[in-house]
């Protein structure tokens, strides 16, 4: 191998790993972005769900159908656990 395709190599190596780095630093920015609006809307969503349980009691809707209040119930928790977090960091920060 001449200097110079040692010399090309050496170049086309460097450029790769710069492409790379640039690579994880954009995906982990973008985890970071959907983590945090994922996060936000599961907040908001265990937040307000519970305003419809009471017309849902109300109407009869879950004796026609209870098993799918028991999954209304599930999935209620499942987003106060994954929204739990919200906003918690840039308390954090704050002080």
């Amino acid at each position: 191998m001449s200097v110079s395709e040692h010399a090309l190599a050496e170049q086309v190596a460097r450029t790769a790993i710069e492409g790379i780095d640039r690579l994880q630093r954009l995906l982990a920015t973008l985890v970071v972005r959907l983590t945090g609006s994922v996060r936000a809307a599961a907040f908001w969503v265990a937040t307000l769900l519970p305003l419809s349980y009471l017309p849902l009691l109300a109407t009869g809707v879950t004796a026609e159908n209870p098993f799918g209040f028991v999954a209304l119930l599930c999935g209620n928790g499942v987003a106060f656990v994954i929204g739990h977090a919200h906003r918690r960091g840039e308390r954090v920060e704050a002080r």
